[in-house]
């Protein structure tokens, strides 16, 4: 299972995040809005008697927020014990990928290089490996 990975595309970027790292891939009506919520956070919803927190990956990196269209596929993680999904653009595929996993190669924007663990080919292409709880801890939560 270390080599099966969602590939999935995230503000325009195809990315790959391993499979050990998600729970599900759902489909989420609207969110319930939380007052005075950080700005990456999207919303609340149930889902099968639990609640989840809606997080949008585009403010993490440091793009403008982007609506949650009801149906829209979620990635849905579990993070130190809570439970998150993170919006996605679209859902492309689950698959192994024999290739290593290598440094990023190059310069990445600063919102990227925050949540990157790595690169790795597949079908001829570079993905971003991603790592979800990179997008959830930001930095000034990990320093308080």
């Amino acid at each position: 299972m270390e080599k099966l990975y969602l590939i999935a595309r995230i503000a325009d970027t195809r990315v790959a995040l391993r499979s050990r790292a998600i729970n599900s891939v759902v489909t989420v009506g609207i969110p319930v809005e939380v007052p005075g919520a950080p700005p990456h956070v999207a919303g609340l919803f149930a889902l099968r008697s639990r609640v989840f927190t809606l997080i949008d990956p585009h403010v993490v990196i440091g793009l403008s927020p982007v609506p949650v269209a009801a149906g829209q596929r979620v990635i849905v993680v579990d993070v130190a014990d809570h439970g998150y999904a993170l919006l996605a653009d679209a859902i492309e595929d689950v698959c192994f990928i024999e290739a290593p996993e290598t440094r990023v190669a190059g310069k990445l924007l600063p919102g990227w290089a925050r949540v990157a663990d790595g690169m790795i080919e597949h079908q001829g292409a570079s993905l971003l490996v991603v790592d979800p709880s990179h997008f959830i801890t930001l930095p000034a939560l990990k320093a308080a």
